[in-house]
């Protein structure tokens, strides 16, 4: 057998040896790269979860102004217009004679994708919309 294989490196030479260096780079960096991109989807996903119930507001006061929709369906309306099925909505729409409110509100950590995110998010996203009633 040749000893040359074996034998193990001086000091001097495996400090200059450089061979290997990318796989350490990888190792140190790519748990950094993972945490990063998990934080940009959450954040993006709050933020989609928040024009969702904007639009379901939005969309369910005009309906009720415009009477397509009656005041005693109008609850279940904006919930069938929300994109995201989350158990935590706090669904409101008060309607009278001259307006018509829609609320809609949600706990931050109800929209976190991942639970370990979800614990650190504080808060509430409210999403409310108040629109004048149409004469019929």
């Amino acid at each position: 057998m040749n000893n040359r294989f074996f034998r193990a490196p001086s000091p001097r030479r495996f400090w200059r040896d450089e061979t290997g260096s990318f796989t350490v780079e990888v190792v140190v960096w790519s748990p950094l790269l993972l945490v990063s991109l998990l934080l940009i989807l959450d954040f993006a996903n709050l933020m989609v979860v928040n024009a969702s119930m904007w639009n379901a507001a939005r969309d369910t006061a005009r309906a009720v102004s415009i009477h397509h929709v009656t005041p005693d369906d109008s609850r279940d309306y904006l919930r069938d217009n929300l994109f995201f099925r989350h158990e935590g909505y706090v669904i409101d729409v008060d309607v009278d004679a001259a307006t018509v409110q829609a609320r809609v509100q949600l706990d931050a950590a109800h929209a976190a994708l991942t639970p370990a995110i979800g614990r650190y998010l504080v808060g509430t996203m409210v999403a409310k919309v108040t629109m004048l009633r149409e004469p019929q």
